[in-house]
């Protein structure tokens, strides 16, 4: 995985992860982060948060997950 190489793109990746955090989604890595956006923007510079332009008809950028780092 790699990390978005322009920072709009950055932050967007950033973001979405954060919003998953905060939902509940298991961290991708161990810090002692203590808030959500610190721990996201880490995860994406490590490159653990694979990412995709979507099409016109979805966001333009969104932070995948695969669903198995989500609670239920």
């Amino acid at each position: 995985m790699s990390k978005p190489q322009s920072e709009y793109l950055f932050v967007e990746v950033a973001a979405q992860r954060c919003l998953q955090l905060m939902r509940g989604a298991r961290p991708k890595i161990e810090s002692d982060a203590r808030k959500y956006s610190t721990l996201a923007i880490d995860e994406v510079e490590a490159g653990l948060v694979p990412w995709k332009i979507g099409d016109e008809s979805s966001d333009l950028v969104m932070a995948s997950t695969d669903g198995a780092d989500e609670e239920e």
